[in-house]
């Protein structure tokens, strides 16, 4: 699409775009109260730093930003996500994009979806209708510039994770300096830590506004925005980008690094391809439907299972270990159980997904409890296992095998009474914690 979108001319977007300001002002106002009585900064836009610069560049007629909404690549004609902001609402005129149900097997892979307040309420059943088909990991808005917090995320998180999704968030971002890029991942930060998001939990730069196109540095930017929320102890951040930003160069995708890139690029013509796979993950259609679940949705096709759960069955003699994460106490605790699983899950610990893949016989793996921290902790050494039931450890017993050729980290925290230990196959999750003072103990055993 060119000058003109459906015959409406630039100009009549902007004054639409400023006319509906008001209304999705006044919309905030009034959801966002329930969301969090912490900061009055969450009630209403502000006036801060980047909002002023969201503000003026709507309000500037000679920004043409049509030209970002469609692409003729060597794979065919693609469409991009065009100004999917909730403060200042862009039309989006999707109406030749094929519609795509869950249930057409001729599409590339359909591995998670991504959702803001424009989904509202998601049930823990839609979730795991999602499930059925595949989908096994969301993307949940949080916010936006510094001034917007989407009033469904906390129930999308709740509902998605007691479904056994694997949950990420991502941020609107407006910044067009490094000083709004770091105010606007403190903003984003806040938000993911009250909504009980672990600090390994995948955080997305969402970098699309058409109205802030080619106005700064977005490489250098995006890296100021990242390393602010890996400051903040948010390790796992990844860049959500539009085609033609890539390709266009507005954004260097070698510096940002590839497989921390979410595409997103929307094709005419679907098929069982999957394209770009030199990207973490591809966006490759917004008119998705599952059977019985109003509305469209984001579909994703994950390259790098950053964002969601294996659907492939376990290697041979092997058993899938669940991982969850306790938002009170801080602790992550590990089972092969799966109705120990959704207890836990029932009593408000948060679905990790599957930490790896134990077999199902070889070295014991020991399992103890400290019933005066409330904290777990895992061993092969049965001299540490004793030792510690001597000192007034509770032995569980053996909660799974060792072996196979992928070795699991242990970690220690000094500060932390309980989840002081912790154990990953993610050397990238060992590595950020050994930056924030974490202690590396090498070997806690090798899985299949």
């Amino acid at each position: 699409m060119k000058k003109k979108l459906l015959g409406i001319t630039l100009l009549t977007i902007i004054s639409l775009n400023i006319t509906s300001v008001n209304a999705s002002e006044s919309q905030e106002n009034t959801s966002e109260t329930t969301v969090s009585s912490t900061s009055s900064s969450e009630t209403a836009p502000s006036s801060g730093e980047a909002d002023q610069t969201a503000e003026e560049a709507i309000g500037e007629e000679g920004n043409d930003v049509a030209d970002l909404s469609q692409l003729d690549t060597a794979d065919g004609t693609v469409s991009m996500p065009r100004g999917r902001s909730d403060i200042y609402q862009s039309i989006q005129p999707y109406a030749s994009l094929p519609s795509v149900s869950a249930t057409n097997n001729n599409t590339p892979s359909k591995s998670f979806i991504d959702i803001s307040s424009h989904n509202g309420n998601l049930t823990v059943a839609n979730f795991q209708k999602m499930k059925e088909y595949g989908v096994t990991g969301v993307v949940v808005k949080l916010t936006e510039a510094t001034s917007y917090t989407n009033p469904y995320a906390q129930s999308q998180i709740n509902n998605a994770q007691a479904a056994g999704m694997k949950v990420s968030a991502y941020h609107y971002s407006w910044f067009t300096t490094d000083a709004q890029a770091a105010a606007e991942a403190d903003y984003f930060a806040a938000a993911a830590k009250r909504f009980g998001l672990s600090t390994s939990t995948v955080m997305v730069n969402d970098i699309e506004e058409p109205n802030i196109a080619g106005k700064s540095d977005h490489t250098t930017n995006s890296r100021a925005f990242e390393n602010r929320l890996k400051a903040l102890g948010y390790g796992n951040v990844r860049h959500y980008i539009g085609l033609h930003w890539l390709n266009s160069g507005l954004i260097n995708g070698n510096t940002i690094g590839n497989k921390n890139i979410w595409v997103a690029a929307y094709p005419y013509t679907l098929s069982t391809t999957n394209l770009y796979t030199q990207y973490g993950a591809w966006q490759w259609s917004s008119q998705f439907s599952f059977p019985g679940i109003s509305g469209n949705f984001d579909i994703n096709a994950d390259y790098t299972s950053i964002f969601s759960n294996p659907t492939t069955t376990p290697p041979a003699d092997s058993v899938q270990m669940y991982r969850l994460y306790n938002p009170n106490s801080g602790e992550h605790f590990y089972t092969q159980n799966v109705a120990e699983k959704n207890n836990l899950i029932s009593k408000g610990w948060r679905d990790e997904g599957i930490g790896w893949n134990a077999p199902t016989s070889g070295n014991p793996v020991y399992r103890l409890y400290n019933p005066n921290a409330g904290d777990h902790h895992y061993t092969l050494h049965a001299s540490e296992k004793d030792y510690l039931v001597k000192v007034g450890w509770r032995y569980e017993g053996v909660g799974w095998s060792s072996g196979g050729a992928n070795m699991l980290h242990r970690l220690y925290n000094p500060n932390a009474k309980a989840g002081a230990h912790h154990y990953t196959l993610n050397s990238y999750e060992k590595d950020n914690l050994v930056k924030h003072g974490w202690r590396y103990e090498g070997l806690a055993w090798y899985a299949k």
